[in-house]
Formats: C-alpha cells, structure tokens, sequence
C-alpha cells in the first residue's frame, strides 16, 4: 500500500511542477528582452532620435535656467526693489543650484546617446539555431535550477552560475555539455517540490507575468516594431526638429528679456 501511495504522483507535486516550467518559461522571456533587447532597441532608438532629444535638452536646460533668471528679476522689481549687481550676483546663485540638477539630467542623456554608439547596427547577428539553443537550455534547466524555483538548494548553488553565465554568453555548446550532466545528477538523487511549493511558485508567476506585460508596454521594448517604420522614425524626427525650432525661439526671448533687465542694473 506504501508502495502504491509512492508511485502515484502528488497532485501538488506535478502542479508545483507545472508551475515551475512555466516560471521558468517566464523567467527567460524577462531575461531575454533585459540581456538581449534592451541594449539594442536603446542603440537603434538613440541612433534615429538620440541627438535632436540630447540637442532639444541642452535647450531646455538653457530655457529653464534663463527663465529663472527672469522671473527672479521680475519678482525684485515687482517689490520695488532695484536690481543691483549685489542681486543679479544672488541671482546667478540661486539658478546656478537649479542648473546643476537639469545639467545632471542632460549629461546622463549624453552618456546614453555614447554607450549606444557601441551597438551602431543595432542587434548583434546571432545564429538563430544557436539562440534557439540557448533559450530552450536554460527554460529546461532552470526549471530545476533557478534560485527563484529552486531555493537554497545545494545543487542550484553549484550549477546555477555556470548555466547563466553560457546563456549569458550564448554558448549553446557549453550548455547542451551541461544539461545532460547535470539532469543525470539530479535523476539520481530526485527532488520532489514540498506540498507548499505550489502556493509559492503560483504567487511567483503571477508576479513575474505581471512584470513581463509590463515590460511590453514600456520603452525600449515598445519601440520594437517602431524602429523596423521608416515613417515613424521620420515623423518623430521631424517632431523633435520641431520643438528645437521652438524651444530655440523661446530661449532667444528669455535671453533679450534677461538682457534688458540687466542693462538697467544699478551699481
């Protein structure tokens, strides 16, 4: 009778495993668009668009700063108070402060626009059946081996590190040698999930789901079809030339206002 009880699978046993392939099956397609897509799409968008947003920017920085200016000097003037050096010196201080964090701003849109140059084609060219490899290795072996499915597990700890860094690779061979051996580890010693796995694992996928919709919907990788339109990077272009055109314009008033209002400056 005890041996029967064990033959049979445990219902929450094949959910948990169940669940585990899916997460896995989940967790790669987030690994996949961080590792693989993110740095591309970023490269391709910032080789269209990258420097009329870092030229549209700069100007905004300089508009923001010059309308501090402004508007600084009018509130001195508004309270009949005379605009000496001693103020426009104040003033200077006070805008440099704000300038600081916009020009922060800007110099981390120019460090983006610069580490998008190493990636000028956009993706790299992968061998598809290579890829396909890969991403089938590590959905079959994570499933047993990922610290997220396989918690505090000695086996997790001594294999998981080799499999991400191939994957991380793209070293399908390194992960084919792998799978076997560490398969024939684990089938030697089994490790069934606990009856509390199930509950774990299904809070897990939901949670990791969420995340990947999320992630759709979200920039860089909901500029992938984007990027393949000729028409929609050339309307955006034409968007951003644009609002340079305009933001130019209104940085040209602000800086004549700021000009007049300097010349009256008593000593």
């Amino acid at each position: 009778m005890s041996a029967d009880r064990n033959s049979v699978p445990h219902p929450e046993s094949a959910d948990a495993d169940a669940l585990a392939g899916a997460l896995a099956d989940t967790l790669e397609a987030v690994e996949w668009l961080e590792r693989f897509e993110r740095p591309y799409l970023l490269a391709r968008y910032q080789a269209s668009l990258g420097e009329l947003e870092v030229r549209l920017l700069g100007l905004k920085v300089e508009h923001r700063a010059y309308r501090s200016r402004v508007e600084l000097g009018q509130a001195r003037l508004r309270r009949g108070e005379p605009l000496s050096s001693l103020a426009l010196a104040a003033i200077e201080r006070a805008v440099a402060s704000e300038v600081l964090a916009w020009q922060a701003l800007e110099a981390d849109h120019t460090r983006v626009l610069a580490d998008s140059q190493r990636h000028p084609g956009g993706r790299p060219p992968l061998d598809p059946a290579r890829v396909t490899r890969c991403r089938s290795a590590w959905r079959r072996l994570a499933r047993h081996l990922h610290p997220e499915i396989r918690p505090d597990e000695a086996l997790a700890e001594r294999y998981w590190g080799k499999v991400d860094d191939a994957y991380r690779d793209m070293d399908a061979d390194l992960l084919d040698a792998l799978a076997p051996f560490i398969e024939r580890e684990m089938s030697s010693s089994p490790r069934p999930f606990p009856p509390s796995a199930a509950v774990r694992l299904r809070n897990l996928l939901d949670i990791r789901r969420k995340r990947l919709t999320r992630m759709h919907s979200q920039a860089p990788f909901c500029w992938a079809d984007d990027l393949e339109d000729p028409q929609w990077i050339a309307e955006k272009q034409a968007t951003l030339a644009a609002e340079i055109e305009a933001e130019s314009d209104a940085l040209a008033t602000l800086v004549l206002e700021f000009a007049s209002m300097s010349a009256t400056t008593v000593k």
